[in-house]
């Protein structure tokens, strides 16, 4: 296409965008930045939601937002307000699932944070049921601010409802809102398994299974997986293994280890240990072993009474531990008492209450616990006391999940 000339006006402009977006030429689009008046007029203004929406399809997020937020001190719209939060949302997306690359600007993500809240705020206060701001805001609260999954599942619960409640009519010609349905009601299952709702997790997930089947918006391994995840937490081996088994023939990434994983969890919970350790070994080579896996095996080798073995894969398993370092030393702690090795013992738990403490902001119940069990032995009364005194002085939370395994679910979901 023919390069707009300097006196172009802005329907002329305009009148190129489409073309440029079908050959998916976001540069062109971007670059008719430079024909627009600055500071931004009235008449600019449609052309400045392509070229700003241009620009963060680009990434370049700062110059979106400028240019959004110019857009909206003209004429506020649910659509600037919405595309504002999109925008920092993404930032904090892109801050979480990689690192900044060497010599980046790097962003104030507290900043990124409070501008999503107050957008989100102000678009749901335009529409308190748009769909596409009720999921983004689920994925925020599930994955950005740390699984809080209350608030998250009263999100994707509303855009869940939102969707169902449109009449016929308009889901024939909003076809871009089933998607952020179908990646409601997984998000909304996983944020329900989390916070142990398997009744609810479990309508949710089978409600996506098979709604979402003509459109994969949700890839086949990970529904499936998430339905056997419930399925064995609501005591159902049976169901659980099936799902499992049909994860690994379904559509999606080619990673299948964390669902031999969960065949492996699943075999050894119904005391079939050397299937257990079987769909481990014979499909997840060492070299491939997450921490979270070679915990597993470890676990799986203790119930066998090969100690020795076990002692080698917790090992394994703390070389990669990040987040989940805690959980392996109080598995290596309690192996070390169970053999009389006191001090070894001791060490252990020690380094997983001081690990969590770093990285948690607060002590691990089950090294505590160990640590009691280790003053009891030695006749110390008075550090058993303070210890015991650590304990109660805990908060009740639910079983820690491995943050690697956990994270599994995070992939099926995004904006």
């Amino acid at each position: 296409m023919t390069r707009p000339s300097p006196e172009s006006t802005a329907l002329d402009l305009l009148a190129g965008v489409p073309g440029y977006r079908d050959a998916g030429d976001w540069d062109a689009i971007a670059g008719l930045r430079d024909h627009m008046p600055n500071p931004l007029v009235e008449g600019w203004l449609d052309l400045a939601d392509e070229v700003a929406f241009a620009l963060g399809h680009l990434g370049r997020l700062d110059e979106a937002i400028r240019l959004y937020l110019a857009a909206y001190d003209i004429e506020p719209t649910r659509r600037r307000a919405s595309s504002l939060a999109y925008l920092h949302y993404a930032a904090l997306m892109e801050a979480k699932n990689r690192r900044q690359d060497v010599g980046r600007a790097t962003r104030d993500r507290e900043l990124d944070r409070k501008a999503f809240v107050r957008w989100m705020q102000v678009a749901l206060g335009y529409d308190p049921g748009s769909i596409k701001d009720l999921y983004r805001l689920g994925i925020y609260e599930a994955q950005i601010e740390s699984q809080r999954d209350v608030a998250a599942l009263r999100a994707f619960e509303a855009a869940i409802r939102s969707f169902r409640d449109l009449d016929d009519a308009t889901r024939d010609r909003r076809h871009d809102l089933v998607k952020p349905y179908h990646k409601s009601l997984y998000a909304g299952a996983r944020s329900a398994f989390r916070l142990d709702r398997m009744m609810h997790a479990r309508k949710l997930a089978f409600d996506c299974i098979r709604e979402d089947r003509p459109c994969e918006h949700v890839e086949g391994l990970f529904k499936m997986f998430l339905a056997g995840k419930v399925c064995a937490a609501q005591g159902q081996p049976d169901h659980a293994e099936r799902a499992f088994r049909l994860a690994l023939d379904a559509k999606g990434p080619r990673d299948r280890d964390f669902v031999f994983a969960a065949l492996a969890s699943l075999a050894r919970r119904t005391g079939r240990m050397d299937d257990a350790a079987g769909w481990i070994e014979r499909n997840v080579s060492p070299h491939r072993r997450k921490s979270y896996i070679w915990r597993l095996l470890g676990d799986i080798r203790v119930d066998q009474g090969r100690d020795r073995e076990a002692l080698a894969a917790y090992e394994n398993a703390q070389r990669k531990d990040r987040g989940g370092r805690h959980l392996t030393l109080v598995r290596l702690g309690r192996l070390h008492l169970a053999a009389g090795r006191l001090e070894k013992a001791r060490n252990a738990f020690d380094r997983a209450t001081d690990f969590r403490k770093s990285r948690y902001m607060a002590e691990d119940r089950d090294a505590l616990m160990g640590l009691i069990e280790i003053a009891k032995r030695e006749g110390q009364a008075e550090r058993e006391k303070d210890l015991v005194r650590r304990l109660a002085e805990l908060p009740v939370r639910r079983r820690d999940r491995d943050p690697d395994e956990d994270r599994v679910f995070d992939h099926a979901v995004g904006a």
